[in-house]
C-alpha cells in the first residue's frame, strides 16, 4: 500500500499536480500562498527507504514557510505512517523489544538495524495516547 502511494505521489510531484492548501496554516488567509523551493526526504517504509521530493510553500502575507507532506509522512519522523501503525499495533499485545525485533527482522528486513525501544515508546505517547 505504501508503495502505491509514493508512486503517485511522485507521479503528482513530476507532474506539477500537487495540490495547494486553500489558506495559510498560520494567518488562515486565503489565496496567499506560493511555492517556494523543495527538499528531499528519506521515508523508511516497512520494505524499503525511499527518498521522497517535498514541496514547501509560502504566505505571502505573514512570511511564513512550511513544508507540504503527503499523507503517509508524520511530520518530523522518518518513519512512513504505516511502520509506526504496524508498531503501535503490535505494542498492544507485545513488549517494546519483542515489537523492535518484530520490526527490525521479520517487517523490514534485517535492513534498519538503528531502532530503539524509546522510540516506540515516543510514538505511542505521541500517536497511540497512552503514556
Amino acid at each position: 500500500m505504501l508503495e502505491t502511494q509514493v508512486d503517485g505521489y511522485l507521479r503528482r510531484f513530476q507532474n506539477k499536480r500537487l495540490l495547494k492548501p486553500g489558506q495559510c496554516h498560520c494567518c488562515k488567509q486565503v489565496g496567499c500562498l506560493r511555492w517556494h523551493g523543495s527538499y528531499v526526504r528519506r521515508l523508511v517504509g516497512p520494505t524499503k527507504t525511499y527518498s521522497v521530493p517535498i514541496r514547501r510553500l509560502l504566505c505571502t502575507l505573514c512570511r511564513h514557510t512550511f513544508a507540504l507532506l503527503p499523507s503517509f509522512i508524520a511530520k518530523f519522523h522518518r518513519y512512513a505512517k504505516e511502520v509506526i501503525q504496524t508498531a503501535l499495533d503490535w505494542l498492544k499485545s507485545h513488549t517494546y523489544e519483542a515489537t523492535v525485533d518484530f520490526l527490525v527482522n521479520r517487517l523490514m528486513g534485517g535492513r534498519e538495524q538503528n531502532l530503539a525501544t524509546v522510540t516506540l515508546h515516543l510514538w505511542r505517547c505521541k500517536f497511540g495516547k497512552a503514556c
